[in-house]
């Protein structure tokens, strides 16, 4: 039996699906943590521990059957250093590392910053592997950097190959497609030293075997991929795990300082949104302080917005924040506590305030090219169905969810070849039911906006 195997390298959890291409019939599919270190400003993952994982796993599918073709999801912007001879001389560091924080600082207040991230479409913040490579680069010279999936493929094939939405999240990348010359003088690196650019199905033949790597892509463009989202701007994605995002898809790359705007590759279109650093890390937060679930978590706080019960300000930048301020310097607060705000009014206002960033995100991305008409989701918090009802009373949108989950990792399979399973009917779907909820967001949105511009914090 043929078999085709997909990896999603996520900064939680490494997962896989083993398919049979032939009945579309899932094989065996599985998970393991992906080792993730955080400490202070670091946010890192051991890159050999993830590669000794791929080859464990890929040497279990064996006694399955034949493996024929293999590919990747990976999270965006991770980054590590290797030597000439491929080496890891760092750990993998993630989009969380904050260790470029005072080099982000310094290049986001210059000319050259504000070119760079006009041409780049990546916002100049520490989770940019630009920033990091610039932070680190003089500790290593004759090195350079790399992505986590392409030091694996490289592992795999002996080739240094990137895909365009991969290489689109680096900074080095210009939104046209190809290296950017500002960015890779400021970097000294040269463009023979950047890995080849590929369309995110091509192929390579394994160096060992008779098999080929799919390079696969980025998880927001490989969930586009397998959600269908046309290049047209009237269908998003709405995400919700650890951090978050909301985007689209346009034909075109959009030139905004609030959103993203992240090439998938010639005729593929640009990955274009908001992304939010403070979600499910900050109701994990919530639920070891007032000793709940997570889902206890959003069923106290959501319970508390719905019967209108009054409410301090959060300023829910726990891990600073991404979109739409692009600050790394950021911190949680809670303004106007009064001895009337007991845990549920506690909850419920960081909800609120992380449901507004995620409506001002949609309100941005509706002044575009066209109006937002539906959402789309895959797996993560979304699966608790009080708060998918929830984010479509927020967002006032209908929101469809994946019955498959792990879109982006079924958005490999769907690189690798289109196989039955993979592009499985659509699951539940969720209509707005109350229209008052998206008035109180909007007042706290205004709320947040306007303690952004005190100039006391």
């Amino acid at each position: 039996m043929n078999l085709v195997l997909a990896f999603d390298l996520g900064t939680t959890h490494i997962k896989w699906i083993v398919l049979d291409p032939e009945s579309g019939q899932r094989i065996w599919s599985g998970q393991s943590v992906a080792g993730t270190t955080t400490d202070g400003l670091r946010s890192e993952q051991d890159p050999d521990l993830i590669w000794n994982q791929v080859k464990m796993v890929m040497t279990e599918v064996h006694q399955y059957g034949r493996l024929t073709r293999i590919s990747f999801s990976a999270a965006m912007h991770s980054f590590l250093v290797v030597d000439p001879d491929g080496r890891p001389m760092t750990a993998s560091w993630t989009w969380m590392d904050k260790r470029g924080q005072a080099t982000a600082k310094s290049l986001r207040c210059s000319e050259l910053g504000m070119l760079l991230r006009q041409n780049s479409g990546v916002p100049i913040h520490p989770m940019s592997p630009l920033v990091k490579w610039l932070y680190i680069r003089s500790h290593f010279p004759s090195c350079r950097p790399v992505a986590l999936k392409d030091y694996l493929v490289f592992r795999l094939t002996d080739q240094w190959a990137t895909d365009y939405s991969t290489a689109a999240t680096s900074g080095f990348l210009g939104v046209d497609g190809t290296w950017l010359p500002e960015a890779l003088e400021i970097s000294a690196l040269k463009p023979e030293e950047m890995p080849t650019l590929y369309d995110m199905a091509w192929s390579l033949p394994l160096a060992d075997e008779r098999a080929e790597v799919v390079l696969g892509g980025n998880d927001g463009a490989t969930s586009h991929i397998h959600l269908r989202i046309p290049p047209d701007g009237r269908q998003a994605v709405l995400a919700m795990g650890t951090s978050g995002a909301l985007r689209t898809t346009l034909k075109n790359p959009a030139y905004s300082d609030e959103l993203f705007s992240y090439t998938m590759g010639p005729e593929r279109g640009h990955l274009v949104g908001s992304a939010f650093s403070n979600v499910g890390n900050v109701l994990a937060w919530l639920s070891g302080v007032f000793k709940l679930t997570i889902d206890e978590v959003i069923s106290d706080g959501i319970t508390a917005i719905r019967h209108q019960k009054p409410l301090p300000l959060a300023l829910p930048y726990w891990f600073g924040e991404r979109s739409p301020w692009w600050r790394e310097d950021l911190a949680g607060a809670w303004l106007g506590v009064e001895p009337r705000h007991g845990r549920s009014e506690l909850i419920g206002s960081v909800l609120l305030s992380v449901s507004a960033s995620f409506w001002h995100g949609l309100s941005t991305l509706d002044n575009l090219e066209s109006r937002i008409s539906e959402l789309r989701g895959g797996s993560g918090l979304l699966e608790n169905p009080v708060l998918a009802q929830w984010m479509a009373d927020v967002l006032g949108r209908r929101l469809v969810l994946q019955d498959t989950g792990d879109a982006s990792l079924w958005g490999a399979l769907d690189l690798a070849g289109h196989y039955p399973l993979a592009r499985d009917s659509s699951g539940p779907h969720f209509d707005p039911r109350d229209s008052s909820i998206q008035t109180r967001v909007k007042d706290a949105w205004h709320q947040i906006h306007d303690a952004m511009q005190n100039p006391l914090r």
